[in-house]
């Protein structure tokens, strides 16, 4: 099984009310009276967990590979490759994850009321 280090495991639905009451704004659409604040974690704590995660995998290929060239005959150069593959796909999906959001704050930006 592959462990997902990148992605935090949440449930966004954990605060949504299953039954929707019914009264004249459910009706039209407008069920705001079902909304519930959630005590889940905050945008900021996930963002920096990421960012650790990903800080961590980029470290991994240096930390094998320095074990390696001191002789530690438990690691493979096979193993440095692949530590080096993983940080490399990660900063890569980490660029293209900033991209996106960048350009979305720019879209609501740009939004007129």
């Amino acid at each position: 099984m592959i462990e997902n280090r990148l992605v935090p495991n949440i449930n966004i639905f954990s605060g949504v009310s299953s039954s929707m009451p019914i009264d004249e704004f459910s009706q039209k659409g407008f069920g705001v009276s079902n909304l519930h604040a959630t005590e889940g974690a905050s945008f900021k704590d996930v963002l920096s967990g990421l960012v650790s995660n990903l800080n961590a995998e980029v470290e991994k290929p240096d930390q094998l590979l320095r074990e390696q060239m001191m002789g530690n005959t438990d690691i493979d150069i096979h193993d440095v490759t692949t530590a080096i593959a993983k940080a490399e796909l990660g900063i890569s999906l980490a660029t293209q994850v900033t991209s996106k959001v960048v350009t979305a704050y720019n879209t609501v930006m740009n939004i007129s009321i």
